[in-house]
C-alpha cells in the first residue's frame, strides 16, 4: 500500500501514542502507588507493552525533522523491528552487564515485541473515510 494510500503519521498526535501516553501515565502515576499487594504486570510488564506505542512516534518525529526520514508515512515494519532490536539490547544487554542497572527478564523482550506489534498492525489499518469527503 502507498504512502498516499495510508495517509500521514501524525507522531506526537496519533491516537495509539496519545491512548498509550495516557495510560503509561495513568499506571506510574494513579495504580502502581496505590497498589497494596505487588503486581508484575503493573509494576513493570505494563511499562514494556507501552515502550513502543509511546517511544517509536518520538523517534520517527525526531528523525523526519533531522531529515532521516523521507515522509510522514506510518511506521514501517523494519522500524519497528530495528527499533526493538535495538532497545532490547540496550535495556535487556548493556544496561544490566554493563551499567548494572535493572535485569535481564526475558519476558520484557515479549512485552517490548507484543506491544510493538499490536501498535504496528494499528498503524497500518487503513484511514477512515469521513463522511463529509466523498
Amino acid at each position: 500500500m502507498s504512502t498516499a494510500t495510508r495517509g500521514s503519521f501524525r507522531y506526537a498526535l496519533d491516537p495509539v501514542f496519545l491512548v498509550a501516553l495516557a495510560v503509561y501515565v495513568v499506571n506510574r502515576a494513579l495504580i502502581k502507588p496505590r497498589l497494596r499487594d505487588y503486581s508484575p504486570f503493573f509494576h513493570g510488564h505494563l511499562d514494556d507493552l507501552l515502550l513502543v506505542p509511546v517511544a517509536l512516534p518520538v523517534f520517527l518525529f525526531v528523525y523526519r525533522l533531522l531529515g532521516l526520514r523521507p515522509d510522514n508515512a506510518p511506521p514501517r515494519w523494519w522500524e519497528v523491528a530495528a527499533h526493538l532490536a535495538v532497545w532490547s539490547l540496550f535495556f535487556k544487554w548493556f544496561g544490566p552487564v554493563v551499567l548494572h542497572q535493572s535485569v535481564a527478564d526475558p519476558v520484557d523482550l515479549a512485552c517490548y515485541a507484543g506491544g510493538g506489534l499490536v501498535a504496528w498492525a494499528w498503524w497500518q489499518r487503513p484511514p477512515r473515510l469521513s463522511a463529509r469527503s466523498g
